[in-house]
């Protein structure tokens, strides 16, 4: 029996229900399937930092907080275009993208609804308040003194409190860092200060023990994963290599952007370790006139 792009997981009977209903459900089935396995796609590490959010004229969009895996994934992004074609059966996407937001208004090549700005105003005109509510707001703006401004104060308020009526009736709950009405656990304020304080707690670390491993972090920060640790690691690196010339090999720069690198401790680094590390990071270091006189030696 033919097998539907996207369906060799299915038994045959939804398969068939599938292809009744017409290529444009076929295509949304197979697209909807595919993301919502993004994690057995790319596995769990990778899946944990970029997002796959949706698919458009052949290109995969992904979210990536994080610029330096936003790079990896470009550099990987033949490897990732197969990976997601195997999974779906056949060559659903060709490339790959980003976007900005995580919570991006995906556009529908058929012209399906979605929700716009002059949809959501539209919305929150038509929820309702309470006459208790409404006399608050009332009593609010009668304490201004100009009479545009009492307009002005008492259609804030209602729109505030209608916008926040319409969410609690579509099911958004308050976060619990600054009470804000969200779709998830943490809106995206506190979910990045949340993220940029742990950014810190593991850099400290790392300054104080170049060499240490995830063990050893997790012990100070319990947060901690490996791939955080591996973009700290890398962004510390950079950072002081962009400020390290490549002949300085014997400086303290050397030995901290060395221990980081090989994760191991001063007294076990030696001189040979410094110039495998300052050779495999050469594109980071301030490069002179001594290191092109170096790579001529080493070609001739």
């Amino acid at each position: 029996m033919r097998t539907t792009l996207g369906t060799a997981a299915a038994d045959a009977d939804v398969r068939a229900a599938i292809r009744r209903l017409g290529a444009k459900f076929e295509r949304d089935y197979i697209v909807h399937t595919t993301i919502s396995h993004w994690n057995d796609i790319m596995g769990e590490m990778v899946a944990r930092r970029v997002r796959a959010v949706y698919v458009k004229d052949g290109k995969l969009f992904l979210y990536a907080p994080d610029a330096v895996w936003k790079n990896e994934m470009r550099m990987s992004a033949p490897e990732i275009v197969q990976r997601v074609n195997n999974y779906a059966g056949g060559r659903m996407v060709r490339e790959i993208a980003f976007i900005r937001r995580a919570r991006a208004e995906i556009p529908d090549e058929e012209g399906a609804d979605t929700e716009t700005p002059a949809a959501y105003a539209r919305a929150v005109k038509k929820t309702g308040l309470s006459d208790a509510e409404i006399a608050r707001g009332a009593s609010i703006a009668d304490a201004a003194s100009d009479d545009k401004l009492a307009t002005c104060i008492h259609r804030a308020y209602q729109v505030s409190l209608k916008a926040r009526r319409l969410k609690e009736s579509r099911g958004y709950t308050p976060c619990p860092s600054c009470g804000r009405l969200i779709e998830g656990t943490h809106c995206h304020d506190c979910a990045r200060a949340q993220q940029r304080e742990l950014r810190r707690a593991v850099r400290r670390v790392l300054r104080a023990q170049p060499w240490a491993k995830l063990a050893d972090v997790v012990r100070e920060v319990p947060a901690c994963d490996a791939l955080l640790l591996g973009s700290e690691r890398a962004d510390l690196v950079r950072e002081i290599a962009n400020a390290t010339e490549y002949k300085d090999q014997t400086s303290d720069n050397a030995y901290m952007i060395t221990m980081l690198h090989r994760s191991i401790p001063r007294d076990q680094v030696t001189p040979k370790h410094i110039r495998l590390t300052f050779w495999e990071l050469r594109n980071e270091l301030v490069t002179t006139r001594e290191f092109w006189e170096e790579i001529k030696r080493r070609k001739t």
